[in-house]
């Protein structure tokens, strides 16, 4: 018995792709065989055949021919990447229900042979999801994509890892913010302790997101991207480097901030550093995350639709103005969340001095 992955382009939008599982029904290559013992679900799976330092990254899965077993459910994927370096295990969820109108035929006319897009039917359970996030430190070339089931491989294929570059940017602090970086504070320090926890949190059960993110504010307005590669100078002559892992919208303070997608508030509090946050969590171990709020709509807890408000642009916790930080996590892994609306990445940087962040 043979499991394969079959690997795919995405030549329709990637969220449409993967979802409607489009591709298992118009063919690909066979990427990658592996034996399997007696009793091991045969899973066939898709994945893009690239990703970009810094890319959330979807693999689809489905049991070839006849659905999803009892034991699929226990299936993991993870990533190897080049240097040997591994990526943390990502559940498999079920295929989130779509709303009739997302099921309704898309694409151009092609004359005789009717639309270039439509919906494939679909039997509760028949195909399931990962979403594994690439780090931006993530070495370039061949990565293997693993499934797993406990110590069990069940099938594998690589991903082209390829490098993205990202901006410097040197931030001057005054003394205040300064100190609020630099001074042990036992209340920071459980804050970031409680924070960590929460983005590392896998709960296998949720399953909230219906389609693809939206942006959280009404516009580009960009000051700061995903990825830009720091220094705090600090006001008593010292540096440090730092990451930068999500991006800031800089919008006046009061504009509203909202949802990205459906999905469950793990968080709403304010905290030392990031100001008055909102954590939401979409998917097992998938979470977006909003920062230096000057007001939250939303409590622990709550449920929310994609697009509906839980704040407003604000400049709490270390920022030098008015802003919102966008950031997404998946499996802790600091991801481009643009890459979930497939909105232009140029980025869209006007004069305004740059709105800062820090952990």
């Amino acid at each position: 018995m043979t499991s394969r992955i079959v690997i795919r382009s995405a030549v329709i939008p990637a969220w449409i792709a993967l979802l409607s599982l489009l591709a298992l029904s118009l063919g690909g290559t066979v990427a990658g065989i592996v034996s399997e013992p007696p009793g091991t679900p045969r899973i066939m799976a898709m994945v893009k055949d690239f990703a970009l330092q810094g890319d959330p990254l979807f693999v689809s899965l489905a049991e070839d021919p006849t659905g999803i077993s009892p034991e699929t459910r226990h299936l993991a994927v993870y990533l190897r990447f080049a240097d040997g370096t591994e990526g943390p295990p990502a559940p498999i969820f079920p295929m989130p229900n779509r709303s009739p109108e997302s099921n309704r035929p898309s694409g151009r006319e092609i004359q005789g042979l009717g639309p270039s897009a439509w919906e494939v039917p679909r039997t509760s359970g028949s195909a399931w999801l990962a979403l594994v996030g690439v780090p931006t430190s993530a070495a370039t070339g061949p990565a293997l994509v693993r499934v797993v089931l406990g110590n069990l491989l069940v099938a594998e294929t690589t991903v082209d890892i390829r490098s993205r570059t990202f901006r410097k940017e040197d931030i001057r602090l005054d003394d205040s913010l300064t100190s609020l970086r630099t001074d042990s504070d036992p209340v920071k320090t459980a804050q970031a302790e409680r924070y960590l926890a929460i983005i590392a949190r896998t709960e296998p059960a949720a399953v909230y997101l219906d389609q693809g993110f939206v942006r959280p504010v009404a516009g580009e307005r960009r000051t700061s991207l995903f990825g830009d590669r720091r220094r705090y100078l600090y006001s008593t002559g010292g540096m440090a480097p730092s990451e930068h892992a999500g991006i800031d919208y800089g919008y006046p303070r009061g504009t509203p901030v909202v949802a990205a997608g459906r999905g469950r508030v793990a968080m709403a509090e304010e905290r030392i550093v990031t100001g008055l946050t909102v954590i939401i969590e979409h998917l097992p171990g998938v979470y977006t995350i909003y920062m230096h709020l000057s007001r939250i709509d939303v409590t622990s807890g709550d449920i929310v639709e994609c697009g509906q408000l839980i704040g407003a642009v604000g400049a709490t916790g270390l920022a030098t103005g008015p802003h919102l930080h966008w950031e997404l996590r998946i499996g802790g892994v600091a991801c481009d969340p643009e890459a979930l609306i497939g909105i232009d990445k140029v980025p869209d940087i006007r004069t305004m001095g740059p709105a800062i962040e820090g952990r």
